[in-house]
């Protein structure tokens, strides 16, 4: 007796192996093939009585495999595939198979599926379509006549019907409005809805000698026999349709008056965003999750029913539940818009440390600081213990769940470390910039203040230090204020006072004209002369100083020599040299020595100083005038021996008003150093006053520029 060959077609060769031993254990002759296409090549060469079929498979599928097959060969198929779905196996059988094994399958079980299938075969035998018997077998509910019913193989047409599916023993039609449907594309709605006939019959031969008509008519009528459930079907959906229509136009109103009114839909949307950025980023996420997950599963199994009616509900169940999770998305994007950086930044564990800040500041900083090293130091230890003992529990349990929990905390566990790593690099820079703005404040900067963020750590002690750069800026333009109202009283004053003045040494000049006065009158006159004058030199004095002071004195500012400019003063001076019993010792180079300044400023500084000298030396005594060049400039001294005991210090002498000789027995304002310093300092010069026991030095230095 024959053996009865059994064709195994998958792309994987070990299963082929497996099954085709499998077989010949139980009697059958396996043949083997790899893919759709050379399944097909031996089919058509060789007698084969069952195949088993993959569906996924390279250059042709099962299923498209099928479909070759049937058209010429009812060999029994048993599919064997991977995909185990309803949907799977419903599409398979409707192509033509006869059997359906999903993956890993039962050996055994597979095995009594073949012999089953090769029972019904060998007592059916197998029939060719090219030796279908010409039966005529015709169940007929139409008006027309037979006549009308063309011929197999021909497109079938009823007249008055515009839908007809038509299955004349080989294939089945599907006509629509006189055009046949190609049913057998892959992407075709047929596929899933297509009988498979031989479910139908006990005899799978009847099939082939019988033709199938199910037609219908375009106008639909009441069936007075009985409810039908698809003309309430089509009534009910004109009635949803306007229910859709209404909905759609609903929200293009609302869409179109979001767009006018958008002023207010934005400050809603702001309200909004200031309710939803109250949730940490942790509930939000799952809260998208969530309505991912419920948006996906209503969208893939929204057909759960078998009439309209139920479709219509889970059509309008998904599309409420897709509105309701693109609300919540649109509402995360608000949020995100609006509140930017906070949208991720506002979480559980920023509010947990924010807690904590909070909890600091009821300490000393360097407690607060103290306890956070602690703090992060139980934490960690804690942390890295139940990490350790979920990590043993997972690795003895083999539980990928405990697994992933000791990663997570580890990972916090690290986050934590970044977070503290990162504060402390925070804080080290805002002290960086603590102790820059200190030395601003020592220079003198008043106006810049030390910006740091809120929560930083040094916040408190930046405030304070502003307040108090503040507080200083105050202190300084007040007193700025001060000095400047001093100037202008006694700039105002000199100026008020030189005009009486005037009139009072005008008129003692009159009387030292007059002749025949007598002797004491004379007397009296001289001793008003010598006042005036001195009161003139007094005011003018005050004059110059408040001018320099007030920084409003017009400069004439060229190239001069100043060892020449020093010599001029000498010899201008020189009676009054000579009269005061004092030698002067004057060491001045003979080149010229040019710097850029005011000549009669400085000439004004020489000549006070000089005065000075002459007035407050020891008598008898020297006095020495030197210049010294170097790379820097010129320096320019003065020195004399003082003829009293010198008890103030450098910058008390430069004060205004302030005078070496207490009693102020000697004719002097007290006002000529402070002049000859403002002079000088006007003219790019730089003033000093040195005093070493009764030795009195004055030093001015000058920048120097090359000869042109």
């Amino acid at each position: 007796m024959e053996k009865q060959r059994v064709l195994v077609v998958d792309d994987d060769r070990e299963i082929v192996n497996a099954i085709a031993i499998n077989l010949q254990n139980e009697g059958y002759e396996a043949l083997k093939a790899y893919d759709g296409l050379q399944a097909l090549d031996m089919i058509s060469t060789q007698s084969v009585q069952l195949i088993i079929l993959d569906v996924m498979m390279p250059n042709l599928d099962g299923l498209s495999t099928t479909l070759k097959i049937r058209e010429e060969k009812n060999i029994p198929i048993i599919i064997l595939s991977a995909k185990s779905e309803d949907t799977d196996k419903i599409l398979g059988l409707s192509m033509g198979a006869d059997d359906y094994v999903t993956k890993p399958f039962n050996t055994m079980e597979l095995m009594a599926r073949v012999k089953s299938q090769l029972r019904r075969y060998l007592s059916l035998g197998d029939v060719n379509v090219q030796d279908k018997p010409n039966i005529n077998l015709l169940v007929k509910n139409f008006a027309g006549e037979l006549s009308s019913i063309p011929k197999s193989g021909k497109i079938p047409d009823l007249p008055g019907y515009k839908y007809i599916w038509h299955f004349d023993g080989q294939k089945l039609w599907v006509i629509d409005h006189g055009k046949p449907v190609d049913i057998e594309r892959l992407d075709s709605g047929y596929r899933g809805i297509v009988p498979n006939l031989r479910q139908y019959t006990d005899n799978p031969a009847e099939l082939v000698n019988s033709e199938i008509w199910l037609a219908v008519k375009d106008p639909l009528v009441k069936n007075p026999y009985g409810r039908s459930g698809y003309y309430a079907e089509q009534q009910f959906l004109p009635v949803i349709g306007w229910v859709y229509i209404a909905f759609f136009a609903v929200g293009i109103a609302l869409w179109a008056l979001a767009i006018i009114r958008r002023r207010e839909k934005r400050e809603f949307d702001r309200k909004l965003a200031s309710w939803s950025g109250r949730m940490w980023l942790e509930v939000k996420i799952v809260l998208s999750l969530l309505a991912l997950s419920a948006v996906a599963t209503f969208t893939y199994n929204y057909y759960r029913g078998s009439g309209i009616f139920d479709w219509v509900l889970d059509i309008t169940l998904t599309s409420c539940f897709l509105l309701l999770g693109l609300w919540w998305f649109y509402l995360m994007l608000i949020d995100l818009i609006v509140n930017g950086k906070n949208f991720f930044t506002h979480n559980s564990v920023n509010s947990l440390i924010s807690w904590y800040c909070k909890y600091e500041k009821r300490y000393s900083w360097q407690k607060s600081m103290l306890k956070r090293a602690y703090i992060l130091l139980a934490v960690e230890a804690v942390m890295a213990l139940v990490s350790v003992m979920f990590l043993m529990g997972g690795v003895a349990g083999l539980s990928g769940s405990a697994l992933l929990v000791a990663l997570l905390i580890a990972g916090a566990g690290i986050y934590l470390i970044y977070r503290y790593l990162k504060r402390y690099d925070e804080t080290l820079s805002d002290l960086g910039q603590l102790m820059d703005h200190i030395e601003l404040i020592k220079n003198g900067d008043m106006k810049t203040r030390l910006e740091v963020a809120a929560d930083a750590d040094i916040y408190p002690a930046a405030q304070n230090l502003n307040s108090i750069q503040e507080g200083m800026s105050i202190a300084v333009a007040e007193k700025i204020k001060s000095e400047r109202m001093k100037i202008d009283l006694i700039t105002n004053v000199s100026h008020d006072l030189k005009t009486p003045l005037t009139s009072i040494i005008s008129y003692v000049d009159l009387l030292n004209k007059e002749e025949g006065l007598p002797e004491h009158v004379n007397d009296y006159i001289k001793i008003l002369a010598q006042k005036s004058e001195r009161l003139k030199n007094l005011i003018q004095d005050l004059f110059d100083l408040s001018k320099a002071s007030s920084d409003n004195i017009s400069l004439d500012m060229e190239k001069i020599d100043l060892a020449r400019l020093i010599k001029q003063t000498l010899a201008d001076m020189e009676e009054s040299i000579n009269a005061s019993g004092l030698t002067f010792r004057v060491n001045i180079p003979d080149e010229p020595v040019y710097i850029i300044s005011d000549g009669k400023k400085l000439y004004r500084v020489w000549e006070n100083l000089i005065a000075n000298a002459l007035k407050y030396s020891l008598t008898g005594s020297r006095v020495f005038i030197d210049m010294s060049l170097d790379n820097q400039g010129a320096l320019a001294t003065i020195k004399n021996t003082a003829d009293y005991e010198m008890k103030f210090s450098e910058d008390e002498i430069l004060q205004r008003f302030v005078r070496g000789d207490e009693s102020r027995t000697t004719e002097g304002s007290g006002l000529g150093l402070a002049i000859a310093q403002s002079f000088t300092q006007i003219c790019n010069g730089q003033f000093s006053v040195k005093i070493d026991g009764d030795l009195f030095k004055v030093e001015l230095g000058f920048v120097t520029i090359q000869e042109s």
